[in-house]
């Protein structure tokens, strides 16, 4: 008995050890993205019509307030979440007498942060998923990842923070919908784009409910309803939750008429249109090539929900899967879609690699194409035929996603069950 226990104690501790190290590990990967966050974003002024705009909205903040700032300034038309963060920061570098300014580091920090806080976040999650030599590479891709860095440390834009709450969300689903649902509510709350992953929780939904369970339902309708309900209440008691659901919600959609806004998607000539094509443009002067791009996305929906019915075992991996397909399918198919967009489905491809190999190559190609659109269009250099080859990159990895969940299909029609051990 004292035998068992002393190798018990001392397995403890070898344990305790391995999980030390990792950490020390994890720190200094994390430092050595921090020092190139740093130096990126100090040499980059990045998009300042973006961070222009921000350095606005906060000062808007601190004149009046998150309660009342959309009714003083209709031109706010980000969802408040983001405007916490950016007015707690201004506040706290106003005591030090910051002032902060776009293209520098002083407001750059903030989205800095983020990226820090969500690498710490996968590194927690991604404790044991893999072999080790696998996993710290996979860490490295995304620690490291240049269209993660281009994206906040150089333009300053705030997608991580949609696109970590939209993975949250889809990694606790099973575990527990109501933490889903909150984390999917702070999603939308973030930034609207956030909506594309609700296909994935209706369709299992609707499986659950078909096998006669509706708790995943009741406990993820709970979970989405308690941030809704507070941020209602916040912004009626301020007199502005009217002028918060219009801007923050209404005003963005049909804004811009482009068929690609510097997205390489179908739209970027490839389908016989130049990217300043209007979307109300009719095809065969039947129907206007917005609806089209709607009918596409609509049969990547479909596609989910034939996917999530026909896997017999529903896992966190299929989960991420069926998310990351859709959020790519929304950035490939409909019309008006920023080259930011990319970023959420990135973000889940990203963390499917942690539980499938085969993703990859998926994840690597597209790091370096997405960061190519970025580039492109912060310095104002996106040359039509180099353009169009990552158009065609991007349909082949989207059919490559559509055939990888394919297999997963028919793996379990034929019995063989895909078990996620790490889950």
């Amino acid at each position: 008995m004292t035998d068992r226990l002393y190798r018990h104690t001392r397995k403890q501790q070898r344990l305790s050890m391995s999980l030390c190290i990792e950490w020390l590990l994890f720190l200094l990967l994390l430092s050595v993205g921090l020092g190139l966050r740093l130096w990126l974003g100090s040499h980059y002024a990045g998009f300042m019509s973006d961070q222009n705009l921000f350095v606005q909205w906060m000062n808007a903040l601190r004149q009046y307030g998150l309660g009342t700032v959309y009714i003083h300034d209709p031109n706010i038309n980000y969802p408040p979440l983001f405007l916490l963060f950016m007015q707690g920061y201004a506040a706290f570098l106003h005591g030090f007498g910051i002032t902060i300014q776009a293209g520098q580091l002083s407001f750059k920090s903030l989205l800095i942060v983020l990226d820090l806080v969500a690498g710490i976040a996968v590194f927690g999650w991604s404790l044991g998923k893999e072999k080790a030599i696998v996993r710290w590479g996979l860490l490295c891709l995304f620690v490291l990842n240049p269209a993660l860095i281009v994206n906040s440390s150089i333009w300053g834009q705030v997608d991580i923070l949609n696109g970590m709450l939209m993975a949250g969300a889809l990694l606790t689903f099973l575990a527990s919908p109501i933490l889903a649902g909150i984390l999917f509510a702070l999603a939308l709350l973030t930034k609207l784009q956030a909506i594309v992953i609700a296909p994935v929780f209706g369709c299992y939904l609707l499986k659950c409910l078909w096998q006669r369970n509706i708790k995943p339902l009741i406990h993820m309708t709970i979970g989405a309803v308690i941030p809704v309900i507070g941020v209602a209440i916040y912004f009626a008691s301020y007199g502005g939750l009217q002028a918060m659901f219009k801007s923050a919600y209404m005003s963005a959609v049909g804004l811009y008429t482009q068929v690609t806004l510097n997205a390489l998607n179908i739209w970027f000539y490839v389908v016989g249109t130049v990217p300043t094509t209007s979307d109300t443009a009719k095809l065969w002067n039947i129907i206007s090539l917005r609806n089209l791009g709607f009918i596409l996305l609509l049969l990547a929906v479909i596609y989910t929900g034939i996917y999530l019915w026909k896997c017999r075992t529903i896992t966190t991996a299929i989960l991420l899967k069926a998310g990351a397909w859709i959020s790519f399918a929304f950035f490939m198919l409909p019309t008006e879609i920023h080259e930011r967009y990319s970023i959420p489905a990135l973000i889940l491809i990203l963390l499917v690699t942690m539980l499938d190999r085969k993703w990859i190559a998926i994840a690597c190609v597209l790091s370096v194409t997405i960061t190519y659109n970025l580039w492109g269009v912060l310095t104002s250099n996106l040359p039509q035929l180099s353009g169009i080859v990552v158009v065609w990159i991007h349909i082949f990895i989207l059919l490559w996603i559509g055939w990888l969940m394919y297999r997963d299909m028919r793996s379990t029609s034929r019995g063989i069950v895909w078990v996620d051990t790490n889950n």
